[in-house]
């Protein structure tokens, strides 16, 4: 339900005021959710790096470092080498030409089949999604020019970009394909960056209205706070269907179908997988539903 209002942008009730952290922009969901430069060094890399955990875990499956399937127990190493691969996060690559663009997400060497793949993750908004993911993929084209010629192999660069709700675009299936993400790992990806947008704009809402419980521990209240506000002002609306549009080649995926996605054990040979089903959570939802039942 928190999801919902999220997406629905209906948490402020059309009283958003001022941005407290910037000062200058409106309090709007978006703008909070990916456009105030203050929260850039915390909340935005600390949402950016939990995607790169993911992708970064499946690697390692993959190229066998390592067979895993807890995500949550999963810290990432910058670099890594083993017969089969070298991977590297967020670490400079060194080139014989000075390149200013040379730090990727992700650099994968794939030693048996001799190429190499550069991942930039990207999260933004609906308005900005295909001027980022496009952004991305230009990104390193120098820096994929160079290494071609040092290590004599093929160079692809993937973006893995999507909105804080979910959007993607017409040209996200093709990249999640070859990063052989499986789908309910992506759903995972999904609700994990929605989750923590959530939390961002629950606890900015909250702001000066109650301190002391650390940031974990008021997740469930700050959830419950979103949902009463915006029923003060407005009901729920309908949930979301599936929408495409071809203008700007645009899906809206629906929130309901995440969470049995997420809970899918279905998984493809050869793939990797992460466990995701995590009791702490499902406790945590439990909470806050009782809770709404209460209030109704």
């Amino acid at each position: 339900a928190v999801f919902c209002y999220i997406q629905d942008r209906n948490v402020f009730g059309g009283a958003e005021g001022v941005c407290q952290h910037c000062n200058t922009s409106r309090k709007t969901v978006d703008h909070l959710a990916t456009r105030c430069e203050k929260m850039l060094g915390h909340d935005y890399t600390r949402r950016h790096n939990e995607v790169v955990r993911c992708i970064h875990l499946l690697l390692l499956n993959k190229y066998k470092f390592k067979s895993s399937k807890r995500i949550r127990s999963h810290s990432v190493q910058e670099i890594l080498d083993n017969e089969y691969a070298e991977i590297r996060v967020d670490t400079r690559i060194k080139t014989d030409v000075k390149i200013r663009n040379n730090r990727p997400d992700i650099f994968v060497l794939d030693k048996r089949r001799n190429k190499i793949t550069l991942i930039e993750v990207g999260i933004t908004s609906q308005d900005s999604l295909q001027i980022v993911e496009t952004e991305k993929l230009r990104k390193y084209d120098l820096l994929a020019n160079e290494l071609g010629l040092i290590y004599k192999c093929s160079v692809k660069i993937i973006p893995y970009v999507i909105t804080w709700d979910g959007i993607v675009t017409k040209y996200h299936k093709t990249y999640l394909k070859r990063l052989q993400i499986p789908i309910n790992v992506e759903a995972y990806i999904q609700s994990i960056v929605l989750k923590k947008t959530v939390e961002t704009i629950s606890f900015d809402r909250r702001r000066g209205l109650e301190s002391g419980p650390s940031a974990e521990e008021s997740w469930e209240s700050a959830s419950l706070s979103v949902i009463i506000g915006a029923e003060r002002h407005k009901q729920p609306t309908p949930p979301l269907k599936e929408v495409k549009n071809q203008e700007d080649s645009v899906k809206q995926v629906n929130s309901k179908n995440i969470l049995p996605l997420i809970l899918d054990d279905v998984t493809r040979p050869e793939e990797p997988t992460i466990d995701i089903n995590d009791k702490s959570d499902v406790e945590k939802e439990n909470k806050v539903i009782k809770v709404m039942e209460e209030i109704s």
